[in-house]
């Protein structure tokens, strides 16, 4: 029974790190925008993972059929953050707020983090958003660099044919 009992707790501890990761995705805009040139805002003194996401972003949009330039009529801003995930954002709680907390999973070793993604295309003429989208995802061990390119991924699957708020489930290291 002791036996039993000690396999079924190291179970538990293995499967509480690697189970189903949930990408939260919204995504709104035209459908199927022309390809055009497009810059994106950096900053000299973000962070490399930062720096990464410009690079995945700029790859994705590449095989969509957009081109970087220095100036173009289209604007595209990424934005990358990481908070912890017991803190809730917005001005409301539950299912209300922007982002609300997260509780620790029974078992849990460690606190979730929560890291989110933003990518918003607009016309410079006019201020038009041609594409805005948002994915997001909680994890305890998984730092965000090996996140990263799921979030890119997921914020510009639905480039150019929008589908509004769902959430995608994958099995990954929690």
């Amino acid at each position: 029974m002791k036996q039993r009992l000690t396999v079924l707790l190291t179970a538990l501890l293995i499967t509480a790190c690697s189970t189903n990761v949930e990408t939260r995705v919204s995504s709104s805009g035209i459908n199927s925008p022309k390809p055009d040139q497009y810059m994106i805002s950096t900053f000299a003194e973000a962070s490399p993972e930062l720096r990464n996401a410009y690079t995945l972003v700029a790859r994705n949009m590449e095989q969509n059929g957009f081109a970087l330039a220095k100036a173009a009529p289209l604007h595209l801003e990424i934005t990358l953050d990481a908070r912890d995930a017991a803190l809730a954002l917005g001005s409301t709680d539950g299912p209300d707020a922007l982002s609300p907390a997260k509780r620790k999973k029974p078992m849990q070793s460690c606190e979730d983090k929560e890291y989110r993604l933003g990518v918003t295309l607009t016309r410079v003429a006019d201020g038009a958003e041609v594409y805005k989208s948002r994915a997001a995802e909680y994890h305890c061990k998984m730092p965000m660099a090996e996140a990263l390119p799921v979030l890119v991924g997921a914020a510009l699957a639905d480039f150019g044919k929008p589908r509004g708020s769902y959430v995608v489930k994958r099995k990954a290291k929690d």
